[in-house]
């Protein structure tokens, strides 16, 4: 069975991302995957930092520094189980009858598509995600 495939990340499109799933997903006669990638170069697995400490800095603010960079990826994890959740329930509310699945993953979007696409019938995704930052270009001067 194929499905579509919604990419979401949290950003303001995230809302639009899952309602334009759900229409999709009516139309096709297709569930819904609701897919959060953590970005692997935002929350690493593992941290060496052992190279941002200088000589003579005590090893215990080695430990707290790998400590605080683990909370940060475990509580990351946490927020996109949350945000599945809450895409899960509205995609829910538009298509009561419509099976919904989540799916977060840790690594690269592409990569991710690229090991569901046998799966997926069409991905939606937003135009600008939580990441991005769009830079204005200047006026061109004649």
């Amino acid at each position: 069975m194929t499905n579509v495939i919604a990419c979401i990340d949290g950003s303001k499109v995230t809302l639009a991302v899952c309602d334009a799933s759900s229409w999709a997903a009516q139309q096709l006669d297709a569930p819904v995957t609701l897919l959060h990638v953590l970005d692997k170069s935002a929350y690493p697995t593992e941290t060496n930092l052992s190279g941002n400490i200088g000589l003579g800095t005590r090893e215990h603010l080695l430990a707290e520094m790998v400590e605080l960079e683990a909370r940060r990826g475990k509580l990351a994890l946490e927020q996109g189980k949350y945000m599945l959740q809450e895409a899960k329930i509205r995609v829910v509310e538009k298509q009561p009858s419509r099976m919904v699945a989540t799916l977060q993953r840790h690594g690269d979007l592409v990569e991710t598509l690229l090991e569901q696409e046998s799966h997926a019938r069409l991905v939606v995704m937003g135009a600008k995600g939580s990441s991005i930052k769009i830079k204005r270009r200047p006026l061109a001067v004649i």
